[in-house]
Order: structure tokens, then sequence, then C-alpha cells
């Protein structure tokens, strides 16, 4: 069953780590993009690429979004996806792919149900902000903080009140503790592929 919410992958960052588009990197029977747009399309009514350019990969069944704002950042792409959305989305970075479905499906009906503007996972005592529910609510204090340069998601979790999804609560849907893994080197992609 899918859930009533649209979800956006953020796919324009830099990626200055990696050192090549993590969008594009080979993964699972495409590409990184395309394999968090396809396993998000069967959990929510709804998936958008939130990109800086026209790809050259199958954004489908994704809609693209593209992101506009000359700071390439993670706040910018959270942004498009906040104006694009009527109440709440679902936004997952693209290189956090081990995030198991139910570990994403309780994450959101979270979200669904919480009046927070922002239901974000928990774990090593961090916030994850690009694996959670945002609300359009946190727009405007998003864009205030844009516009002075202050690009921390953290800071606008904590400025907009985040509920916090207790990692003892996800980490019963996924006893490996891998699912905030996210993949900044080449290394990491090559552990991470070998699970796909």
């Amino acid at each position: 069953m899918t859930l009533d919410i649209p979800a956006a992958v953020l796919a324009g960052g830099a990626s200055k780590r990696m050192g090549v588009p993590k969008a594009t990197l080979p993964y699972g029977r495409g590409t990184l993009a395309g394999h968090q747009v396809e396993r998000l399309a069967a959990v929510f009514r709804e998936v958008w690429l939130v990109v800086r350019e026209v790809p050259d990969y199958s954004p489908v069944p994704a809609r693209l979004l593209f992101d506009s704002d000359p700071e390439r950042s993670a706040m910018s792409g959270l942004l498009r996806a906040l104006e694009e959305c009527e109440d709440r989305v679902f936004v997952l970075a693209v290189d956090l792919p081990l995030v198991p479905d139910p570990v994403l499906r309780a994450i959101a009906q979270r979200g669904l149900e919480s009046p927070a503007s922002a239901v974000l996972p928990e774990t090593a005592g961090e916030l994850q902000p690009l694996a959670g529910v945002w609300s359009r609510e946190a727009l405007p204090e998003a864009r205030r903080r844009a516009e002075k340069g202050e690009r921390s998601l953290r800071a606008l979790a904590d400025a907009v009140g985040a509920e916090h999804f207790p990692e003892n609560a996800w980490r019963r849907l996924d006893p490996s503790g891998n699912a905030f893994s996210n993949l900044n080197t080449i290394e990491d992609w090559v552990v991470a592929r070998e699970r796909a």
C-alpha cells in the first residue's frame, strides 16, 4: 500500500568527496538515482527527483524538479522540495541507498501523524535530516536561513522543532544498523553496491 505523501530524492549535490556525480553511479539494475526513485515509487504516491540539470539517465517514474540555487547544498534541494509540496514531503538523499523500506514507511507514517514541522530519524545521537518527513511549515525558516547563508539542515531542524524518530524505533526494523550509512567515497559505494 502506498502512503499518501510525495517523496523527493535529492540528487543535485556537488559530490565533492566522491569526485563523480553520485546519482549516476551504477547501482542495482541501473543508477543510484534510479534505484532510489524505483524503491520510493513503491512506497509513496509520487516521487520527485531534485536535480540541477536534465540527467543523462532516465528519471522515470519520477518527476524532475530543478534546483536553480547557485549554492549547491542539501538546503537548496530541500527548499525546492518544500516549495513543491502542498503539506509534507518525505526527503531522501540519493546517497542513502541502505534505508530499508520498513524504516522508510515507519518514518513516513510518523511524519503523517505528527504535528511537528519535521520528523527525522536519530542515529548515534544526531538527526538525519535527509531521510525524513518535512512539512511546508518549515519553508519560511529554511528560506530565511538560506538567504543568510546558513545552510545547516540540523540547525534548521532544531529551529523548527523537529520531532526525533528514535534510534531504538528504527533499529527494530533494521537490526544491521546500516540504514543511514551514506556514500561519500568510492569505497563506500563499492561496499554498498555489494549489498544492492
